[in-house]
C-alpha cells in the first residue's frame, strides 16, 4: 500500500524562485523543483526540508517575514478563490478549507457552528511539528483570503504550540493565541451566510498519483528504482508489485517523469544544454548527453537543432 503523502508543488516553488530572487543559493538536489507546474504533486515535506535548510544557512533571521508577501502573491492566483466583496469571509475560508483538502494530504477539517466557520487542522507533537505549516496557513488566511483588516472580534486564530516554537518569524503574528494543541481559524459569518451549510469533501489521490509525486520530488539525474523505491520507503519488488496492479510499469513512470522534468527545464533554459544539464542535477555534460539520449532517444543537440528547424 502506498502511503506517500503529497502536497502540490506551487509551495515550493515559490521558495526556490524567491531564494533565485535573492541569490540565495540552493543545493542543486532543489533546482529542478521551479521547472514543474504549479499543480504538480511533489513530496509533502519538501517544503518544509527547505526551509530548514534556509533557516540554517542564512544571515537574515527575517527570512521568512520576507517571503510572505512574495509568496501570498502566487499563492492567491493558485487558489482560484472568489475574494470579491460579494462573498462573506466565512464562505472565502470554506473554499480555501476544501481546495486544499482536494488537492494535497493536509486533511484539514472544518467546524461550521450557527455563526461562524472554522478551519481546524490537528497537530503532532511539537518535537515532530514543523513551524513553517502553521505560519503558511496564518499568512494564507491572513494575506491570500485578506483578513488583515479584520477586527478581532471577526477572525479568531489559534496556533498549537508556544510563542517561542516560531522564532524570530513570531514578528509576522497578530491577534492569535498560543498553545493551544491544534491550529484553527475561525470566522464569524454575516447576513449571507445564516442558514446555510456545506460539506467538506476529503481529497482522493490515487495510487499512482502518490508514486509520481516522489519521483516529481527526486532530480532527473538521481531518479532510478531503487531511490523511487527509498522515496516511498518500500523495496524495489514491492514497488513493482503495487504498479503491477494497476497495469503500469514503474520504468515507464521513470521514464516519462524524467523526459517531462527534462524538457520542461531546457525549454524553459532557453534550449541552453549547459544550464540544464546543472539544473537536472548532472555534474559533466558528457553524462548528461548520455542520460538524454536514453531518455529522450536523441542528443540534446540534435533535439535543440530539430526544435529549430521546427520553429522556421
Amino acid at each position: 500500500m502506498i502511503k506517500y503523502k503529497c502536497r502540490p508543488a506551487i509551495h515550493t516553488k515559490i521558495v526556490c524562485e524567491y531564494c533565485e530572487k535573492i541569490n540565495f543559493l540552493l543545493p542543486s538536489e532543489y533546482s529542478h523543483f521551479k521547472y514543474l507546474d504549479d499543480n504538480d504533486l511533489i513530496s509533502f515535506n519538501t517544503i518544509t526540508n527547505l526551509l530548514n535548510f534556509i533557516e540554517k544557512n542564512t544571515t537574515n533571521p527575517f527570512f521568512f517575514v520576507d517571503l510572505v508577501e512574495f509568496f501570498t502573491l502566487r499563492l492567491e492566483a493558485f487558489t482560484k478563490i472568489d475574494l470579491s466583496d460579494d462573498v462573506s469571509n466565512a464562505r472565502k475560508l470554506l473554499a480555501f478549507t476544501k481546495f486544499y483538502n482536494q488537492v494535497s494530504d493536509l486533511n484539514w477539517s472544518s467546524i461550521e457552528t450557527e455563526d461562524s466557520v472554522g478551519l481546524v487542522a490537528n497537530r503532532a507533537k511539537q518535537s515532530l511539528a514543523s513551524k513553517y505549516d502553521d505560519l503558511f496557513v496564518y499568512a494564507s488566511v491572513m494575506h491570500v483570503l485578506k483578513f488583515k483588516n479584520e477586527t478581532k472580534s471577526n477572525v479568531i486564530i489559534e496556533l498549537p504550540f508556544e510563542r517561542a516554537f516560531y522564532g524570530s518569524n513570531v514578528d509576522l503574528l497578530d491577534n492569535v493565541k498560543f498553545n493551544c494543541e491544534k491550529l484553527s481559524v475561525f470566522v464569524k459569518k454575516d447576513e449571507r451566510d445564516m442558514g446555510s451549510s456545506s460539506s467538506l469533501q476529503q481529497q482522493n489521490i490515487s495510487k499512482l498519483e502518490r508514486i509520481s509525486a516522489a519521483a516529481n520530488s527526486i532530480s532527473p539525474a538521481q531518479l532510478s528504482l531503487p531511490a523511487l523505491a527509498n522515496m516511498l520507503g518500500m523495496s524495489t519488488r514491492s514497488l513493482q508489485r503495487e504498479v503491477k496492479t494497476e497495469e503500469c510499469c514503474v520504468k515507464d513512470i521513470i521514464k516519462k517523469t524524467k523526459a517531462n522534468s527534462i524538457i520542461s527545464i531546457l525549454n524553459k533554459n532557453n534550449r541552453n544544454i549547459k544550464v540544464t544539464a546543472y539544473e537536472c542535477g548532472f555534474d559533466n555534460l558528457a553524462t548528461f548527453s548520455r542520460h538524454f539520449s536514453n531518455t529522450i532517444g536523441c542528443c540534446p543537440t540534435q533535439y535543440v537543432n530539430n526544435l529549430k528547424i521546427n520553429s522556421i
